[in-house]
């Protein structure tokens, strides 16, 4: 009786880490593999606003990997690093709606390593108006005694509901129905995905929390260039494209401009501001119009105007 006592204490631990989906490719899985042929739209405008190398640590590297343009279009590997807390927000021309299943997937650059994983996680956010976002509710049964740390070992049956918890080439999946008893968001009607950077922590002064108020441990710290979560893309599955045209996602009718142009909304303006592709706000106000720069480069810029308590974005692209 005793040795089995003994066998159950070596066990049990090791079998509650193990509650959640394997890893892409295994049975059992919920992953989506890139090239699935139900992924028919994938995010084309996007807004990054890095995080640290290493938070707290004021002499820590600047990340730099990648460009706002490596986490449009299609998964190919070319990704955009985040930094310890990054965000990326995603506007969406054609609104997602709730289908029955998974309705979005978010693609990583996570890899096999050392009989597991190299995972890098982040909490997903979606808004139907740009203003309020609501996460999804996530879970995190990795052990909180020990820190994880870069290339360390690890399991994507630890994780649900954080991208990044599958493998490349495949990403997890997210399904807008888990929402549909929350305040101030619309299903069936999503413009905005936020992907926002787990800090894997355990220092209380940083750590992040799952749903149910545990740390999540993932590597830390990532103190370089490529630090934090590297997104990749973000694929719509084909039945949860709404068709419905809305005039106040396209306020700004002439596209493209030019430098020193002047630009009317087409709505009314509460305020406006204009940033580049890096989350940098280059320009704001209030008034029924803006003019380009004449010191602005040409490139694209993204337009967040805040019109009836509700924030539209438009990209532009600005030509010579």
């Amino acid at each position: 009786m005793r040795l089995v006592q003994c066998i159950c204490l070596v066990i049990l631990p090791f079998y509650s880490f193990c509650q959640y989906d394997p890893a892409g490719g295994e049975t059992g899985s919920n992953a989506i593999h890139r090239d699935n042929g139900s992924l028919s739209y994938w995010g084309d405008s996007v807004i990054v606003e890095r995080g640290s190398a290493k938070i707290g640590d004021v002499k820590a590297v600047e990340v730099t990997l990648g460009s706002a343009s490596d986490a449009l279009g299609k998964p190919d590997n070319y990704t955009i690093s985040l930094g310890d807390g990054g965000k990326a927000t995603y506007f969406f021309e054609r609104t997602i709606q709730n289908i029955q299943g998974p309705d979005f997937v978010v693609f990583e650059n996570g890899f096999e390593w050392a009989g597991g994983y190299f995972l890098e996680l982040a909490f997903v956010e979606v808004s139907s108006d740009g203003k309020n976002f609501v996460r999804f509710p996530s879970k995190s049964a990795a052990d909180t005694a020990k820190q994880i740390e870069n290339l360390s070992y690890m399991e994507c049956v630890w994780y649900h509901n954080l991208a990044g918890k599958h493998q490349a080439p495949f990403g997890t999946p997210f399904d807008l129905d888990e929402l549909k008893d929350s305040q101030n968001i619309d299903i069936t009607s999503i413009s905005h995905i936020r992907i926002v950077d787990v800090i894997g922590c355990l220092n209380d002064s940083f750590a992040t929390y799952d749903s149910d108020g545990k740390k999540i441990n993932d590597p830390w710290p990532t103190n370089f260039e490529s630090s934090g979560f590297d997104l990749d893309a973000i694929g719509v599955l084909q039945f949860s494209l709404s068709d419905k045209k809305d005039a106040h996602k396209r306020f700004v009718l002439r596209n493209p401009v030019n430098i020193g142009q002047r630009i009317p909304f087409t709505i009314p303006c509460e305020s406006y501001e204009i940033v580049n592709e890096m989350g940098q706000v280059l320009l704001t106000g209030n008034q029924s119009y803006f003019t380009i720069p004449t010191h602005w480069k040409p490139g694209i810029y993204y337009v967040r105007l805040t019109s009836n308590n509700s924030i539209y974005t438009q990209k532009i692209c600005v030509l010579d």
